[in-house]
């Protein structure tokens, strides 16, 4: 756009900012910020927001909230922002407390808002106010909840230990027809140890996705955890007859401008032999600290 003497607006800047948090490319944000400062545009609103979205969805949760307090007449979406930030960086407290300023500021949170807070609320354990929070979502504002409020809250009961208030809330709102619930009530029950209510999740999962290998590895670690060896035997043979296979692990890097993805057990990747021999190196070094040849082989590992 630049090398054909087109110059960049608010809204331009507002997409690429939008682009480096979803990609995470942190520093690449921080010179568009450079050449915004510098174009006179930091005080937008749209492209405000924009900064602040990024630096909160790339982890740099100081240069969010100080994005978020320069950002002038701030509207719904500048909150929806830090708050989502908050969230997906693990600061639920704080996300909630944001929260809190948002509604004494007299912003009326939308639906997008309400899925984060009630995630806030699963992941510091505050299960009375997730409760408070839905019933709020439902009754004051009138939003009728979608199938990620339903999930929130499901995982909120279910992660901890409400399970048979999970199980009500479930038939309450008639959502037996929807795998992601039935993935969050199970990985609840398998948390819990709870045999009982995760052999009715997994086969409710298993009715509505029968070549998903989840619902079977996870209720057979509840068995087995159980010491029900029985179970976990008749599971993985009903997995062989139905031809369910588990997906292998996968990870990723990004170095610099590349992304390399790992798949266990696979050794395609064009610098495996350099990755094999640091891991030799690795392993020799953590040999000198202590004895892990009982626990690991380092040839399997540097070759898979």
């Amino acid at each position: 756009m630049n090398s054909y003497g087109f110059h960049p607006d608010e809204f331009t800047f507002t997409s690429i900012l939008s682009a480096c948090a979803c990609l995470e490319f942190l520093e690449v944000g921080r010179q568009l910020h450079s050449v915004i400062i510098k174009n006179k545009l930091a005080p937008n609103l749209f492209v405000g927001n924009a900064l602040v979205d990024m630096y909160a969805k790339s982890g740099n949760l100081h240069d969010a909230r100080q994005q978020f307090e320069l950002v002038k007449n701030k509207d719904n979406v500048s909150w929806n922002a830090i708050i989502v930030g908050l969230t997906q960086n693990d600061s639920s407290e704080e996300a909630l407390q944001f929260y809190q300023k948002m509604h004494a500021s007299n912003f009326l949170p939308d639906q997008a808002v309400f899925v984060c807070v009630l995630k806030a609320c699963s992941h510091a354990g505050m299960v009375s106010e997730g409760r408070q929070i839905f019933n709020l979502m439902v009754n004051q504002y009138e939003i009728q909840p979608r199938i990620d409020h339903c999930a929130c809250m499901v995982d909120l009961l279910g992660r901890w230990g409400f399970l048979e208030e999970a199980e009500e809330f479930i038939s309450t709102f008639n959502l037996e027809s929807d795998a992601k619930i039935w993935a969050t009530m199970l990985g609840a029950c398998r948390t819990h140890g709870d045999e009982g209510r995760g052999q009715r999740a997994a086969e409710k999962l298993i009715e509505l996705e029968p070549q998903n290998s989840s619902p079977y590895v996870l209720l057979s670690n509840i068995h087995a955890a159980s010491g029900n060896w029985d179970e976990v035997r008749s599971l993985r043979r009903s997995m062989k007859e139905k031809g369910v296979k588990k997906l292998p692990g996968c990870s990723w890097i990004t170095v610099g401008q590349t992304t390399s993805f790992f798949v266990a057990g696979e050794i395609s990747h064009s610098r495996a032999g350099d990755i094999g021999s640091a891991l030799r190196d690795l392993m020799a070094l953590m040999k000198d600290l202590c004895d892990i040849d009982s626990f690991y082989n380092v040839e399997d590992l540097s070759s898979g």
